[in-house]
């Protein structure tokens, strides 16, 4: 009996020993997670409190870009954005992940107008010496606020802004990752030339504050490829010009030649740019492309008068003065086209 009851007794204590080790164990995993908590931290005092301002390195790449709207002026694309500072109170959680709105940061926002998403958790990693990094991609569409007078052989300097809304000049100050700052080497966009992009640290008055605020500005330099609007658009205008004009080597007395092939090119002409008005971008104001129609529309009209003027001639009997202003036309038409063509270009 006293065997047994020995017996149930190590079993007891065994059972007490292996129950009771988990607990301890949970303990210290819970204690490993006290660790990195920051209860204590006033996320809306910036380390430096009452001192000089904050000194936050930002760095912006055009990660890819998928497409410029020139009516909507819009850019659509992806923006990897890393931030840092120091917070000397984060000096003892070296090597931890915290959630951004736990601590302290300069509270950055893009200021060109639009809808954008993350990709990455909103959090921030801490190294040392309470040095913080947070590092966040952004995708989506914002205003790029870009001018279309030269379309199609135009040249854009689109500007993306990052703004620390909440805190002035006074407080924070922003410095170029020169590093990051810039663009990757391949972009997924067709009908753009990517340049450069090039980080820079500026300073923006914000009206509804009333005061000073540090702007970071990743200025992106692009140009159109002009190819298929020369090839699509401009050849074709300037061969029917050429059309219009073959009736300066038509012998004025066939003066129904002339007026039915002038009137060819014309109606071959308005034809042509309906066709094509959709390649063109709709806006407000003239572009040169718009202005190189014009100056095709004009000219071929011009032709059209020419056909009228000598077929009167003719039919007062004077050929004779219908053929020399043919001849003159022969020379001045062309001339007179590439003027206004090299004006066109030139303003």
């Amino acid at each position: 009996m006293r065997v047994v009851t020995a017996i149930a007794s190590l079993i007891v204590a065994l059972c007490a020993v292996l129950l009771g080790e988990p607990s301890y164990g949970q303990v210290d995993a819970a204690e490993a997670d006290d660790v990195c908590d920051t209860p204590h931290l006033a996320t809306d005092v910036r380390p430096n409190a009452g001192g000089p301002p904050e000194e936050v390195t930002v760095g912006m790449r055009l990660a890819d870009l998928h497409e410029i709207n020139d009516v909507a002026q819009t850019l659509t694309g992806d923006y990897l954005v890393a931030v840092s500072w120091t917070d000397p109170r984060l000096a003892d959680l070296e090597g931890c992940e915290i959630p951004l709105d736990d601590v302290w940061n300069p509270g950055l926002v893009f200021t060109n107008s639009g809808r954008l998403f993350t990709s990455r958790p909103m959090e921030v990693s801490v190294g040392a010496n309470g040095r913080v990094r947070y590092v966040q991609r952004y995708f989506g569409t914002i205003a790029s606020y870009h001018s279309l007078q030269d379309f199609p052989f135009d040249r854009q300097e689109i500007v993306v802004s990052l703004l620390p809304i909440e805190a002035s000049a006074d407080e924070v100050i922003l410095v170029v990752d020169e590093r990051l700052s810039g663009v990757a080497d391949r972009l997924n966009i067709s009908d753009w030339t990517i340049n450069s992009a090039t980080g820079s640290a500026n300073t923006q008055f914000v009206d509804a504050y009333d005061r000073h605020h540090a702007r970071y500005d990743l200025t992106i330099s692009t140009q159109r490829i002009s190819d298929y609007y020369v090839w699509k658009v401009l050849l074709p205008l300037a061969l029917i010009v050429a059309m219009s004009w073959s009736v300066f080597w038509i012998n004025p007395a066939h003066f129904g030649t002339q007026i039915g092939l002038s009137a060819t090119a014309m109606l071959t002409l308005i034809a042509f740019i309906f066709a094509t008005s959709n390649v063109v971008p709709k806006l407000g104001y003239f572009t040169i492309l718009d202005r190189l129609i014009n100056v095709c529309t004009i000219v071929v009209f011009l032709a059209l008068i020419q056909s009228l003027t000598t077929t009167y001639l003719v039919a007062k009997d004077r050929v004779a003065l219908a053929g020399r202003i043919d001849q003159i036309c022969r020379v001045a038409f062309p001339l007179m086209f590439a003027v206004l063509v090299l004006v066109v270009l030139k303003f």
